[in-house]
């Protein structure tokens, strides 16, 4: 069975597919059927126990999906839904398309994802209030798809606060790619990512790798753009040139890449992981602008800071 989230449970939805509730460790009964709504008192029965996930047959995830990115699509648009929850309804649905893009980096499931994203673009070019409420929400938990979502929320925010309302209709090609950023990750071990300590040497060589990874798997099932390459290739590229994996410099690297650099730094440091504890965005934006941004990227960073004083 293919574990789901609970996105679609925020109204009264009919099923896309036949969804289950998990019991005891391989055991699964029927939480609602396939065409039936998803009503009040079955995402009343969740909270009574608890439940935070649901379960489809895997067959059945591109119909699951598919649905999800039209439900979400749906609330973007929908006038008479107020922009907080629509900020939580894009913010779950990209969140749970990236977990199983990670899962499984196919081409039919990264396009999915691709599409999905999208009414999140339009939600933060269009509704200052909503780009505010989904940089509140972001959670910060250690796992790869939800430091994604929240690069790809802040990169799309940034993107546009730094480029200016010119730039708005360039943001749907770049938008995917800060979402898409880490994709690499997939093909590293998972040992490595969550070792609660240092990396050796040789896990660092490993862990370095999924820049070029991500970009293969992007290329190989044909979806690589410009701003795709950008992104994955460069987002650890550092002006000194210490950076990975190529050691490029300064004017060589990218602005779309530098953006995400900057994100992507704030976004680690305020996540709770396995070797360090999460530090508060004032404790964090202090330590960038002091150590870790330098140079060429002061005035993404400026820009970034002003997202939090609105």
């Amino acid at each position: 069975m293919l574990a789901v989230g609970l996105s679609l449970l925020q109204g009264e939805r009919k099923a896309p597919c036949d969804m289950y509730r998990k019991v005891g460790d391989e055991d699964y009964i029927l939480f609602a059927q396939k065409g039936l709504p998803l009503s009040v008192d079955l995402c009343a029965n969740l909270a009574e126990h608890a439940v935070k996930t649901l379960y489809i047959a895997p067959e059945e995830s591109e119909d699951y999906y598919s649905y999800l990115r039209s439900f979400t699509e749906q609330v973007v648009k929908d006038p008479h839904i107020d922009s907080e929850h629509k900020a939580k309804a894009v913010y779950s649905s990209c969140r749970e398309i990236l977990h199983h893009v990670f899962d499984d980096p196919r081409a039919s499931f990264i396009n999915m994802a691709i599409d999905m994203i999208a009414p999140t673009m339009d939600l933060i070019v269009t509704d200052d209030l909503a780009t505010r409420c989904l940089i509140k929400l972001t959670d910060y938990d250690q796992s790869t798809y939800t430091h994604s979502t929240n690069v790809g929320i802040f990169g799309i925010a940034l993107a546009r606060h730094y480029f200016g309302a010119d730039a708005i209709k360039d943001l749907h090609s770049l938008g995917a790619g800060f979402f898409l950023h880490d994709l690499g990750k997939c093909r590293t071990p998972i040992e490595i990512i969550t070792k609660p300590g240092p990396l050796t040497p040789e896990e660092r060589t490993i862990i370095n790798k999924h820049p070029e990874d991500g970009y293969n798997i992007l290329l190989e099932n044909g979806v690589m753009t410009e701003e795709f390459k950008y992104l994955t290739l460069q987002h650890h590229e550092r002006d000194d040139g210490g950076g990975y994996p190529y050691g490029l410099k300064g004017k060589d690297i990218h602005p779309y890449a530098r953006i995400c650099r900057v994100v992507d730094i704030y976004e680690a440091l305020t996540a709770e992981r396995p070797y360090h504890r999460r530090i508060s965005t004032f404790e964090t934006l202090k330590l960038m602008k002091e150590k870790l941004v330098v140079d060429m990227e002061q005035g993404v960073f400026e820009h970034f800071v002003k997202l939090f004083l609105s």
